[in-house]
């Protein structure tokens, strides 16, 4: 079984049972915790969060059909996995996205939520020291979209959602090696300065900034990647 699987705890059962797996599924892939090309059983989905096959089944399901899953011929589900192209193309619109969400967020970013951005930030740094890398990958998907929620723009967080369906795998990719340059790091601290000055042209360009340097490490990773699989 995945090991993010099995750090996965029983969901508690308020809701339909398939909709909090899939929420659930969907946070953990959004936050990088799946590899590219990671197989997700129906079986050990269910087995991890400790629900019957159906509602695993569902969730799968309902993820593949939302483009955060994919189906291969022999109907295994797995973690997408992207080319370069792809990538440019999901850094151009998570660009535009998130750079709106910015943008409108600023003026409503509270006292309450600035201390909130700057805790995760802080617990980011001392996971980035420790080099725990599956938490720094958590608290930078919290980071972002504390600010991104705050623009009050369900269907627009919605839509940022999906390009990090798409892109939260390749994290695994990055990291550690973009982690020991603390490039991210630095552009974190620049996103929190303009948050506190409610800048909002300035939030926005630090955002399209952080996502575009992150872009580009990525970028370069997918081509060895690509190269060492042809040898």
């Amino acid at each position: 079984m995945s090991s993010t699987l099995e750090s996965f705890r029983p969901v508690e059962r308020k809701e339909t049972l398939g909709t909090l797996v899939r929420e659930q599924l969907r946070s953990a892939i959004m936050a990088g915790q799946f590899m590219p090309g990671e197989k997700l059983t129906i079986r050990a989905v269910a087995k991890a969060l400790d629900v019957s096959l159906t509602p695993a089944r569902e969730a799968l399901f309902n993820l593949v059909a939302e483009g955060a899953l994919e189906t291969q011929p022999n109907g295994t589900v797995c973690v997408p996995e992207m080319d370069e192209n792809r990538l440019i193309e999901i850094t151009k619109i998570r660009i535009n996205l998130e750079g709106l969400a910015a943008r409108e967020a600023a003026p409503r970013l509270s006292p309450e939520l600035v201390t909130k951005l700057e805790d995760t930030n802080e617990k980011l740094i001392e996971a980035d020291e420790a080099r725990d890398y599956t938490a720094l990958r958590t608290l930078n998907w919290q980071f972002h979209f504390a600010i991104y929620e705050a623009a009050e723009m369900p269907l627009l967080s919605r839509m940022i959602e999906s390009c990090w369906l798409m892109i939260g795998s390749y994290l695994n990719v990055l990291y550690p090696d973009y982690g020991q340059v603390n490039v991210g790091i630095d552009i974190h601290r620049e996103i929190i300065k303009a948050v506190k000055a409610r800048d909002a042209e300035k939030l926005e360009a630090t955002i399209a900034l952080d996502i575009r340097t992150a872009g580009d490490w990525l970028a370069e990773m997918i081509r060895k990647r690509a190269v060492n699989g042809a040898d």
